[in-house]
């Protein structure tokens, strides 16, 4: 897309890239591309076929283990002619310049300074200062390490509370969705689970007034922002739908927002509704209460949460 965008962007009429906009003279949506977009996927899908095969053939060998092609020696790069691949032909030919396995880590920073004459060494000099970061199994185990125990804090979760409806493994009709939300509702009059043509949510099923509170008790970690995903849509059902959301601690009002569930497009279509909490927003140990209240309308549509600490 980044190639491409600039040819697109400076000349709408072209059709080598794009779809032919103009072909009945005045401008019409389309988004079918044309030739040059076909001939380029065919070169970009048989390189990563390319890419895929000479890849695979110079993995590393593990000498002990003749199935394997992966293991200890990790040093240089080999071919091994297994899995229907043929033997070569001189074997023992070293073939000169042949690339040396990557250091460890992560490659320098692409900076203005970094130069192609100097980055290896770069490289090189960081894997060696911070070797005891890039470890791997075998080096872990003889310094006493086990691999099946975790010895190391588990990385904290951003989230005290995430879902997007029908897009997680589990999340897909609304008897799941009512158990994933039910742990967190202290308070429900009127919402419920609902699949309206393939789209669940969370809906207020007793129509205006309907109202619903999460609470959590001693946050673990904090709380910076809260994001719904809701779905806007138009017609008479959906005329003058409005959600207000109230974010507390204790006592103290810590957001509040009107959340519109209506527009004039003749489609539906799920926005994202940030809420930034004031101040440094609920810290860990406090409460959290977030109150949601139809205020306009029949209905609403609440497909996703994000109760998270950015």
């Amino acid at each position: 897309a980044d190639v491409v965008r600039d040819i697109v962007y400076g000349d709408t009429r072209e059709w080598w890239f794009s779809s032919n906009w103009y072909e009945k003279g005045d401008y019409e949506r389309a988004v079918h591309p044309h030739m040059g977009m076909h001939i380029s996927t065919v070169w970009v899908v048989g390189y990563y076929l390319l890419n895929l095969m000479t890849t695979y053939c110079s993995l590393p060998r593990d000498g002990n283990r003749p199935n394997s092609i992966v293991g200890k020696s990790l040093e240089k790069y080999e071919y091994n002619p297994q899995y229907g691949l043929p033997p070569l032909r001189e074997p023992n030919k070293n073939l000169v310049g042949n690339p040396k396995r990557k250091p460890r880590g992560l490659p320098p920073l692409l900076t203005d300074e970094l130069s192609i004459e100097h980055v290896t060494q770069q490289w090189t000099e960081e894997s060696q200062s911070n070797a005891h970061l890039w470890k791997n199994n075998e080096e872990c185990i003889a310094e006493g390490h086990s691999i099946d125990e975790m010895d190391h804090a588990p990385l904290p979760k951003p989230c005290l509370l995430s879902w997007v409806a029908n897009l997680e493994r589990h999340l897909d009709n609304p008897k799941r969705l009512e158990g994933k939300l039910q742990p967190f509702i202290s308070s429900n009059d009127g919402w419920s689970a609902a699949d309206d043509n393939g789209k669940l949510g969370w809906v207020p099923s007793s129509g205006l007034g309907s109202k619903f509170t999460m609470n959590w008790k001693s946050v673990s970690q904090p709380v910076k922002a809260v994001t719904w995903m809701i779905m806007r849509s138009y017609g008479e059902k959906w005329a003058g739908s409005t959600l207000n959301v109230q974010v507390y601690s204790g006592d103290a009002l810590f957001a509040s927002e009107d959340i519109v569930g209506f527009h004039d497009k003749h489609t539906s279509e799920t926005y994202n509704i940030k809420m930034e909490l004031d101040g440094d927003g609920v810290t860990v140990g406090s409460d959290l209460t977030i109150k949601f209240q139809l205020t306009g309308g029949s209905t609403f549509k609440i497909s996703g949460m994000a109760i998270c600490d950015h």
